[in-house]
């Protein structure tokens, strides 16, 4: 099948692989096929908060639509879309696979509060990075791929537990713009993030200072300030984001892709990714079959 748009690949019939319907949301497991490497405009009729269970398509930014003096953030490999929020998006083209809740009309504000999201908040939705969340959507995954008697139960209980956390996160974001003084501009944190996030062997902490053009203890500084977390500390989480989308999306050998992430060999890899994970490499592999 030839790359096509990605909203003619939206309204596939198949694009939903398996979901489970609940009262206040739809969970979903979506198989993306080829899409077209494009830039477009997209405002969702209900929330959505999705995450990539494969690599990421290489590129990806976004912003809030009619102000071009926003810049393009980069997107993750978890991200929340609100409703009647027009959203500017470029993607590069390529296959992938996602679970996502859709959520009933309400269900996001009634756990937010009235007040509308700030455009810190809104610049927060493109690239999530909470462990707890991430954890919750993968176990979602799980019970959407091999469904129980007692599946809808537990994603429910899932789902409510990701709201509180997506209302805690997005509140955090208001709290760190209103405080927040210096960081790196938008297009250095989308330089360092790139290098973060290419395949093989992470790059040092120097290496990102030079690409940016600034002395190490400045980039440290400013890097913190704009992520909230230290580079070290994002370095690690981007490694154990592309074991995960490769754990998920084939039948690698696991040797191979510890040597991919630039680990000095399969023990090391083990180690990293359980203390991250909870889980090991093999373990996590067969939850998302």
């Amino acid at each position: 099948m030839p790359a096509i748009p990605i909203r003619d690949a939206q309204r596939l019939p198949d694009l939903v692989i398996r979901r489970i319907a609940l009262p206040d949301a739809s969970v979903e497991l979506c198989a993306f096929p080829e899409v077209l490497a494009e830039t477009l405009v997209v405002t969702e009729e209900e929330d959505v908060l999705s995450l990539g269970l494969s690599p990421l398509l290489g590129g990806a930014e976004g912003r809030m639509a009619g102000d071009r003096r926003i810049p393009f953030a980069r997107f993750g490999a978890m991200g929340f879309r609100p409703a009647g929020i027009p959203m500017e998006m470029r993607i590069d083209g390529g296959a992938f696979h996602t679970i996502r809740c859709r959520f009933a009309p309400g269900t996001i504000t009634g756990t937010l509060g009235c007040a509308p999201l700030n455009d810190a908040q809104l610049a927060a939705c493109f690239d999530i990075r909470v462990p707890a969340i991430e954890e919750a959507m993968l176990r979602l995954a799980g019970e959407v791929n091999r469904p129980a008697p007692d599946s809808p139960a537990l994603a429910a209980a899932l789902v409510a537990t990701i709201l509180i956390d997506l209302a805690r996160y997005l509140a955090d974001a208001r709290r760190q713009a209103e405080r927040r003084k210096g960081g790196l501009p938008p297009r250095l944190m989308r330089r360092a993030l790139a290098l973060i996030d290419r395949p093989g062997q992470p790059p040092t902490i120097a290496e990102l200072a030079m690409a940016c053009g600034l002395s190490r203890f400045h980039f440290m500084r400013c890097f913190k300030e704009t992520a909230g977390m230290s580079v070290g500390a994002c370095i690690a989480e981007a490694r154990v984001t592309r074991a995960k989308a490769l754990l998920a999306a084939d039948e690698l050998p696991l040797a191979a892709i510890a040597q991919e992430l630039g680990y000095a060999g399969l023990p090391a890899f083990s180690a990293a990714f359980r203390k991250a994970a909870g889980r090991s490499p093999g373990a996590y592999r067969a939850l998302m079959r």
